[in-house]
């Protein structure tokens, strides 16, 4: 009686070892099981039909590569032939089939033991679908940024490009001229702001030492109106030419700007003003002849 309290003690404990394990293989939300070397699911864990749709028994009963994708295989079949080798631990993803015709990706680990390959699988099919989505948005964002560079890159040319020709365009419309010996010419076309006046004003004084100029004279002919600002970059001109020796002539007044000038109280005293080019240059070859000491 006693050995078999004992045998029977013996064989209870032995069951309630086992069972805790069978209960987490059935209730693990992990996707376990065992495979043999010849490519078959030999046990899976219930998890398979919820996760799947297949039943087990179709699961087992087909080679486990027919539910692999068809562009996963090879890689498949290369990792089992890797375990039927003794590879220890051998972890790596792909893809099978679901009973619907779509395909999860299933997250492998397994381990290789005394002719059978024993595994925990996961479905990790949302979590690659968000890394896949990532890249592609990182590559997006990569590649808008290589536009956005490229656009600035093609702005600052454009610029530069713009710059350049302005600043060609400046110098055209402020051409001195020699026009007799001792005579210089500034036609004036359009309207000055500061950054033309500047270049006007460097420009000319510059060719009245280079040449020695007696007379200079602004031709504003081309000048269609005539402001405050206008005006005071004319009074500028005429004086820094005066400071150098050089007098200064103001040509092609006519009746609107004369008009315009004494509406807007425009002090016009000081400067020697001529209705035409024509007279302001025959005036200008009188006065060209050195000043007596």
């Amino acid at each position: 009686m006693h050995e078999n309290r004992e045998g029977g003690a013996a064989s209870n404990v032995g069951e309630a070892v086992q069972d805790p394990y069978r209960r987490l293989f059935e209730l693990s939300p992990d996707l376990l099981g065992i495979a043999n070397m010849e490519g078959y699911f030999l046990e899976l864990s219930p998890s398979w039909e919820s996760r799947l749709g297949h039943t087990l028994a179709e699961l087992c009963g087909s080679p486990f590569l027919a539910f692999v994708h068809p562009d996963d295989q090879a890689k498949t079949a290369e990792v089992a032939a890797d375990l039927g080798r003794g590879r220890e631990l051998f972890t790596f993803k792909n893809r099978y089939r679901c009973k619907d015709g779509s395909y999860r990706w299933i997250h492998w680990t397994c381990v290789p033991t005394e002719g059978r390959i024993y595994f925990v699988a996961r479905d990790v099919t949302e979590q690659h679908e968000l890394e896949t989505e990532l890249r592609a948005s990182q590559s997006e964002l990569e590649e808008r940024y290589r536009q956005l560079e490229q656009e600035m890159a093609e702005r600052r040319q454009a610029e530069a490009a713009l710059h350049a020709q302005n600043e060609a365009v400046r110098a055209l419309s402020t051409p001195i001229l020699q026009v007799a010996e001792g005579v210089l010419l500034l036609p004036v076309i359009g309207q000055i702001d500061a950054g033309r006046a500047a270049m006007m004003m460097g420009k000319l004084l510059e060719s009245i030492v280079q040449s020695a100029a007696r007379v200079t004279i602004l031709d504003l002919t081309g000048v269609a109106d005539i402001d405050t600002n206008t005006a005071s970059h004319v009074f500028s001109l005429v004086h820094a030419a005066r400071l150098l020796g050089s007098d200064c002539l103001v040509s092609g007044i006519r009746p609107a700007i004369a008009s315009t000038m004494v509406e807007l109280g425009i002090d016009t005293s000081s400067l020697l003003t001529f209705g035409t080019l024509a007279a302001a240059l025959s005036h200008a070859l009188g006065l060209r002849a050195p000043r007596q000491r």
